[in-house]
């Protein structure tokens, strides 16, 4: 199963420029079979959502909501993960594993240690990882406090320093990851990861990753 690890919707990420159902559709053509969404959940985006911290995090699902939507008619997995930039630095985080009740019962992650995200992920049974670890200005974060790392982003924008990331996450033994980080049209297909198993849902997901028997996509 060929799925996307590392995706953002325009109608929550402000950074993004394809809304969800557009999304969907080029993923499709691509050949892909899931796409993760990984809406950024940071401190300027829930907090610009009028509300309480509740109707905020009803707010932020909407982009991962109306990709579900858009998918099931398209034939396409959706499944719900979380990108967020935590308390200490302006490193992200990507978490895999969670379900829309997670968000709920934490409505400000952005604001948690490394060790209170992780702590969390760790209670639910979701995994931590760190994204793009390498990129100028950024640098990787407690391995200890880590389940996995981003070791290959294909974001064509950035420096991701690729090798360093691998480099770092093998010294360490965690899990890989591969992301296109999708923003824009260019950015389809540059990442992700080939499972051997059919995925379901985001627990099914973390299971998987855990064993780490897929193949990462590294070759746009």
């Amino acid at each position: 199963m060929k799925i996307e690890l590392h995706a953002h919707t325009s109608e929550v990420s402000p950074c993004a420029n394809v809304a969800a159902e557009t999304m969907v559709s080029v993923y499709v053509k691509a050949g892909y079979q899931g796409v993760v969404v990984t809406d950024h959940f940071n401190s300027y985006v829930l907090e610009s959502f009028p509300g309480s911290p509740r109707d905020r995090v009803t707010r932020y699902l909407e982009g991962f909501y109306k990709a579900q939507q858009a998918g099931e008619k398209a034939g396409l997995q959706i499944i719900l993960g979380m990108e967020s930039c935590i308390a200490g630095g302006k490193e992200d985080f990507l978490i895999y594993g969670i379900g829309t009740d997670f968000i709920y019962q934490h409505p400000t992650f952005y604001r948690y240690t490394q060790e209170e995200a992780y702590r969390a992920c760790q209670e639910y049974g979701a995994l931590l990882f760190q994204a793009h670890p390498c990129r100028p200005g950024l640098a990787p974060r407690d391995p200890n406090l880590l389940d996995g790392m981003e070791v290959y982003n294909g974001n064509p924008r950035h420096k991701n320093n690729n090798p360093r990331a691998r480099e770092w996450a093998e010294a360490h033994g965690l899990i890989f990851s591969s992301g296109s980080d999708f923003h824009e049209m260019e950015d389809v297909g540059r990442g992700g990861i080939i499972l051997p198993v059919d995925i379901r849902d985001s627990k099914e997901l973390a299971e998987a990753l855990k064993r780490r028997t897929g193949e990462l996509i590294e070759t746009p």
